[in-house]
């Protein structure tokens, strides 16, 4: 049998085989060191035997492939032959392994040759084989058929010093299954023709396929082929046709491979079991036919995939190829290879949400496939040689470590970091559950404190020395980071990093490495400190501890000194212990001894805001080389911003009359915090009558450290304000931090005020000497803040009579006013302006008084009077109009 076809590569696949391909020698051969006749070499493999031979695949360049079926046994031969001249026998051991590409072992046999003489000497040993798991990829492009188990055979002689040939391995491909397609399956696996409906559903029929017509005289292989039409006619229209790949039993059980088809089992009336694919036990697969004919278009022959209900046009049910994108012959017997990989067609699926899942992990069913519709026909398609290709997928897996050990291994002084790096690849098909594990060999590096840590991509949140990586995929490559602590003090001394990966499962060790460590001598120091980068937050003038260690990392003994350098000046450090006492430099340390320390920081008194770092640093004088480690601590010191003020006033206490005479009284605002501020305004009082004002309402911005602000608070002291306490408080809050403020409060005392207004009056006319007297009031308003009388006095000119309606007023409440009527009259003769002065003087304090005057036109005046005007319309133009005036002498009241 030949077959040749089409394949895409699968990438992983193919490069695993190439890794497994290469050439392996024990270590017990490799050691070996014997004479020229003492070789022993593996001669030959050969898979098969003349009765039951491995089937044969014919590649692209004409050369021949012997492959095999899963769960199909067959022998393998291994012939050892032993070279030179020696005529004294020697029997050799002898092992043949199966290996899986992913590089573990799945089966081993060994046995001893006969007692074999130089050059003549051979040995022939067979085993049966039975592989279970696929492992075969078939190019669809180039026909080439690759993949394969590794078979190997060794032998192993000590005293054989040609180790070269002493192993040969050969790749054997194990496909999946195959069939002669010679006729209707009976209880074994086979075809079963069944005609289905293109929209879904169970078969209704028997349909079209059939080996009428067909012998060994016309087919590829075997004694039959399938057609889908009988000979001598045309195949069927309107058809579709299925070639389901399955079997009859006399029970209704089709075991776990297969399912049981209802209806087609009433159209045969026995039971039909369709046999399955379950597409999440293999990670690829192709079909093989051989066929030729041609069909019509709009018609067509496929290798098919489908689920029920199996609808033609959803390639989610029906998956199929249609033969003809192959380009079979059409002339009678001129069969030709046609190949299809499923996944192909799968991936190009638009709505997948993940077309990589191997055909989505389904259960599929599968066989030929006929479809017409209802135009002209033909002969159609013969169909022969039908075999399965694929790769199982198994649970086991390999790994391969990619990782940056220096050959020679690692060097490290006392308290250095080793950091390993590993690019770990799982060769498996499967997510593998992978375990790291690492440890040194000095267990006292291991314990109380562990100096091992893992880092993993796949497990960010376990650190220890024993990590598992989840998720890890098939194919994936994931990092690993292995870190190792020297001991601070460690001697100078040589052991061994053992780093190994198991399979978390079964406890299966999958790799190992095993790195030598080497400890130096050094001088090296360790300042470390549990704070933070930011150490601590310091006002002016402030103090605060930072504490640290200083240790002796080194493997020899060192005498240190502390000094500590600020970035600023003004600021100052002192090594103490951890009581408090200032240390004596320098201080001596053992190997690997450590001190609890701590640096009392003192703030400059005019320390701004923002950061100040400082750098603590150790030296060793007494060192004969340079000093390792970390020998400076560098931390900073946050200084906040420190926001205070001084508020005061010349004087908190005044006295005064309510008289409206203002007082002012000068208040100074001083900054006394480390940056510039500004401060608002208020005013709070006691009584809103006392109008005190604040002439301001908003420093300006003043400088850190005693930057000063002249704020004036005035009081108005009105006229009328009752006597007795007020008080007035003025706030000032910080513009940006309206928490920070001060308040002053001044006290206010109003005492007994007596006022009194008396208004001027206006004589609105003139007034002829000799007339009757006449009257005109003067109002008298307290101003004062207690009731008060005021006695009254006329200060009267020259040609004037006038007379006050009282000597002294009733009662007059603050704020109140009185009328006082004066009747005057004037001499004949007098002429020009005369001025009448009312006095009011207070009977509450004598020594307040006031006057109103009023002054008086006596005589001619040489005025006339217009009295108002009726107001005239003029609604009509270029017409005349009258104004009737009236004209008054202002001299009498004519």
């Amino acid at each position: 049998m030949t077959s040749m076809s089409h394949r895409r590569a699968f990438l992983l696949v193919g490069l695993l085989l190439l890794n497994s391909l290469a050439l392996v020698v024990t270590a017990q051969g490799a050691s070996g060191r014997g004479g020229s006749k003492d070789d022993f070499l593996v001669n030959s493999i050969t898979i098969g035997n003349l009765s039951s031979p491995a089937d044969s695949w014919i590649q692209p360049d004409g050369a021949v492939m012997p492959y095999v079926f899963m769960d199909e046994t067959i022998e393998i031969t291994v012939e050892v032959r032993r070279l030179g001249n020696a005529q004294l026998g020697k029997a050799a051991p002898v092992t043949l392994s199966v290996v899986h590409p992913i590089g573990y072992v799945m089966q081993t046999w060994s046995w001893n040759t006969s007692e074999l003489l130089g050059s003549i000497g051979s040995d022939t040993s067979s085993v049966s084989w039975t592989p279970d798991v696929a492992h075969s990829i078939l190019n669809t492009s180039t026909n080439e058929l690759h993949g394969g188990l590794i078979v190997r055979a060794s032998v192993d002689y000590p005293q054989d010093d040609r180790n070269e040939n002493d192993v040969k391995e050969q790749a054997v491909p194990v496909a999946i299954q195959s069939d002669a397609m010679d006729g209707i399956a009976g209880t074994s696996l086979g075809f079963i023709p069944g005609r289905y409906q293109a929209t879904g559903g169970g078969a209704t029929g028997q349909g079209s396929w059939t080996t009428t017509g067909t012998d060994e005289n016309n087919s590829d292989v075997g004694s039959r082929h399938w057609r889908h039409s009988q000979p001598g006619s045309n195949y069927p229209s309107n058809a579709h046709d299925r070639l389901v790949r399955g079997f009859f039993t006399t029970v209704q059980d089709c075991g776990t491979d297969a399912a049981l088809d209802g209806e087609l089992s009433f159209v045969y009336q026995i039971y039909a079991c369709r046999h399955a694919f379950y597409s999440n036990n293999f990670i690829s697969t192709q079909f093989h036919v051989r066929a030729w004919g041609a069909t019509n278009n709009g018609d067509a022959v496929s290798i098919e995939m489908w689920r029920p209900p199996g609808q033609y046009d959803d390639p989610m049910q029906s998956l199929h190829w249609n033969l003809t994108k192959g380009a079979p012959a059409s002339g009678q017997g001129d069969w030709t290879n046609l190949s299809w990989d499923p996944q192909v067609d799968w991936a190009q699926i638009p709505t997948l949400s993940n077309p990589d899942i191997f055909l989505g992990g389904n259960t599929w069913y599968y066989g030929l496939l006929f479809h017409s519709d209802s135009s002209g026909a033909g002969e159609g398609m013969h169909v022969d040689d039908f075999i399965q290709f694929g790769i199982s997928k198994v649970d086991e897996f390999t790994l391969d470590m990619d990782c940056n050990n220096p050959e020679s291994g690692f060097a490290s002084p006392p308290n250095g970091l080793l950091v390993l790096k590993c690019d770990v690849t799982n060769n498996g098909y499967k997510p593998a559950p992978v375990r790291v594990f690492t440890e040194v060999s000095n267990a006292s590096w291991m314990s109380p404190y562990l100096q091992i840590r893992i880092d993993a991509d796949l497990n960010p949140n376990d650190h220890d020395n024993n990590v598992i990586l989840q998720n890890f995929d098939a194919g994936m490559t994931t990092s690993v980071w292995l870190n190792l602590s020297i001991p601070p003090g460690a001697d100078v001394q040589q052991q061994d990093w053992n780093v190994t990966f198991y399979d978390h499962s079964n406890g299966d060790m999958k790799g190992m490495l095993n790195i030598p460590v080497g400890v130096t001598e050094q001088h090296s120091v360790q300042l470390d400190s549990s704070t933070g980068l930011v150490a601590d937050n310091l006002l002016p003038d402030e103090s605060g501890i930072v504490p640290f260690r200083l240790q002796n990392t080194g493997n020899r003994e060192a005498n240190y000194r502390l000094s500590s350098v600020f970035s600023e000046s003004g600021w100052e450090g002192v090594v103490e212990n951890d009581t408090g006492v200032p240390v004596q430099m320098p201080i001596p340390l053992s190997k690997g001894e450590s001190m609890d320390l701590q640096l009392n920081v003192s703030a400059y008194e005019l320390a701004a805001p923002g950061t100040v770092s400082f750098n603590l640093r150790a030296t060793c004088p007494t060192c004969s080389g340079a000093l390792f480690g970390t020998d400076v601590l560098v931390r900073n010191i946050e200084v906040p911003v420190l926001r205070s003020l001084n508020f005061y006033a010349d004087t908190y206490e005044i006295s005064g009359p309510s008289n409206g005479q203002a007082t002012v009284v000068p208040l100074t605002l001083f900054n006394t915090g480390n940056a510039e501020e500004q401060y608002n305004l208020e005013l709070q009082q006691s009584n809103w009558r006392l109008q005190a004002e604040l002439l301001s309402e908003q420093t300006p911005v003043l400088d850190p450290w005693d930057g000063e602000a002249n704020i004036a608070l005035r009081f108005a002291m009105p006229l009328g304000l009752e006597p007795g306490l007020y008080t007035a408080t003025v706030v000032a809050r910080n513009v940006n931090d309206n928490t920070v403020g001060q308040s002053l409060q001044i006290q206010v005392e109003v005492l007994d005020t007596a006022a009194v207004t008396v208004l001027d009056e206006d004589a609105d006319q003139s007034y002829i000497p000799g007339d009757p007297p006449q009257s005109m009031e003067f109002e008298v308003r307290n101003d004062g803040n207690k009731a008060d009388r005021f006695n009254i006095s006329l200060v009267v000119p020259e040609g004037m009579i006038a007379e006050a309606g009282w000597q002294v007023s009733p009662w007059i409440e603050p704020g109140a006013s009185e009328n006082v009527s004066v009747s005057f009259s004037f001499i004949a003769g007098t002429e020009g302006e005369l001025q009448l002065g009312v006095t009011a003087t207070s009977q509450n304090d004598p020594s307040i008084s006031d006057t109103g005057n009023a002054l008086y036109r006596v005589g001619s005046q040489n005025w006339l009077r217009i009295p108002s005007v009726i107001p005239l319309e003029i609604d009509t133009a270029d017409a005349d109009h009258f104004m009737e005036l009236t004209v008054r002498n202002q001299y009498t009241t004519a």
